[in-house]
């Protein structure tokens, strides 16, 4: 059996016709960047779509999930023309429903109501990288080079740095953790160092021992993300 993590193949909509196109490409860098950051990656529908044989094989020879806005299924229809049958096929328009109606075809207009269904669907794709995983792990599924011709929608943001007795630790996706926090209304004080720490502690593991350090810089790290913040028109 291959010692190597599987990776998990994320494929979203191209379309920027309907807000769920959108969606689907935002949740999808939720996955990579935050909630399953170690086990997925994304590959690019026009390469994929205009022969790019690293993105083909990669499907070809990884468990690959869709993500599609709509029922019209593009990016299934595609990937399995090309590489084989998918592993999962997610719909955000199913997804959502209704929800879906206030939301904004552009990530520039993005209210709260949009942000709640990226996260919504993140959520969902996160839990079928989990049961694909969940299926596939026994088996030794090999390991597939993947393709450097990537688009920049694939691109991980870079973590935030934080001080912990003495060493600089990287959190990938701390900014994210913020502006969520942000949202929320938890303002950047000592007293909110719990809140934090357990909003980080979701997705990153945290030694008991650690926990006082590491509060106490999420604290002034925070603190900093809500300074650079631009204040609401």
């Amino acid at each position: 059996m291959s010692t190597e993590i599987t990776k998990i193949g994320i494929i979203s909509c191209s379309g920027e016709a309907i807000a769920e196109g959108t969606i689907s490409r935002l949740a999808t860098r939720r996955v990579l960047e935050l909630l399953r950051p170690d086990v997925t990656v994304t590959l690019c529908l026009p390469l994929f779509l205009s022969g790019n044989d690293g993105e083909r094989n990669f499907a070809r020879t990884h468990p690959t999930i869709t993500i599609d806005g709509c029922s019209k299924q593009c990016a299934r229809w595609g990937t399995e023309k090309h590489s084989g049958p998918v592993s999962g096929a997610l719909v955000v328009s199913d997804i959502l429903g209704t929800e879906s109606s206030g939301c904004h075809r552009s990530s520039r207009d993005a209210s709260p109501v949009d942000k709640e269904a990226v996260w919504a669907v993140a959520e969902r794709i996160a839990a079928e990288v989990d049961a694909v995983l969940a299926e596939v792990a026994p088996r030794d599924t090999g390991v597939a080079e993947i393709s450097t011709a990537q688009c920049a929608c694939s691109s991980p943001l870079p973590g935030s740095k934080l001080s912990i007795k003495g060493k600089t630790l990287s959190i990938p996706g701390l900014p994210l953790i913020f502006e969520q926090c942000a949202e929320r209304g938890i303002p950047a004080h000592a007293d909110e160092g719990a809140i934090l720490l357990d909003s980080v502690k979701i997705y990153h593991c945290v030694a008991p021992e650690d926990e006082a350090e590491y509060r106490t810089a999420l604290v002034a790290a925070f603190q900093e993300f809500k300074s650079g913040l631009k204040p609401a028109k």
